[in-house]
């Protein structure tokens, strides 16, 4: 999956690896810190559902609503937002979930459990009751309150946790952070 001209190796320090944990749940800081320090993880072909953490993050993003306070809207048209998230994780999981090039390596209830999220967002971003995306974060505030989007949150969790192994009510204990 080469998309251009590879990142050099970095090792990092273990004040930039403390951070990294800090801001990310383990699964997602262990994956960060691997790509940093060996970019030529970037060319392997993923093959099992472990190897996709770009969907791992997007899911983890949907089950925050911290994160979505913090960052979904506030940085303008080319920030995080609430639009940029669903693309995504619509476009990645439709890819994992699709078996008919080949089957992505997953457990019977990991596939379950994301092919259920990916209809109830797509339900969400469908739907003509819920809060409205004109797109560039600029009504993610309101989606972030919408109690559809709000169920969509809980599960995204679920799902985060089944396929990471993360415990995310401990991680956030950790840092000190109400979800």
């Amino acid at each position: 999956m080469k998309m251009g001209k590879m990142p050099l190796p970095k090792k990092l320090s273990y004040k930039e690896k403390k951070e990294i944990h800090r801001e990310r749940p383990p699964f997602l800081a262990k994956k960060a810190i691997e790509f940093t320090e060996n970019p030529k993880l970037y060319d392997q072909t993923p093959t099992k559902i472990e190897d996709f953490s770009g969907l791992y993050y997007e899911i983890w993003k949907i089950s925050s609503k911290v994160y979505q306070k913090e960052y979904w809207g506030k940085q303008g048209q080319w920030g995080d937002n609430y639009m940029e998230t669903m693309e995504t994780f619509l476009g990645t999981g439709e890819a994992v979930l699709d078996t008919s090039d080949y089957a992505v390596e997953m457990t019977p209830k990991q596939r379950e459990m994301l092919q259920k999220l990916y209809t109830m967002l797509d339900d969400f971003d469908g739907d003509g009751d819920s809060a409205d995306d004109p797109g560039y974060g600029i009504n993610d505030a309101a989606i972030i309150e919408d109690p559809k989007f709000d169920e969509c949150r809980r599960y995204a969790r679920l799902v985060y946790e089944e396929l990471s192994g993360d415990d995310l009510d401990s991680w956030e204990k950790s840092r000190s952070i109400k979800p």
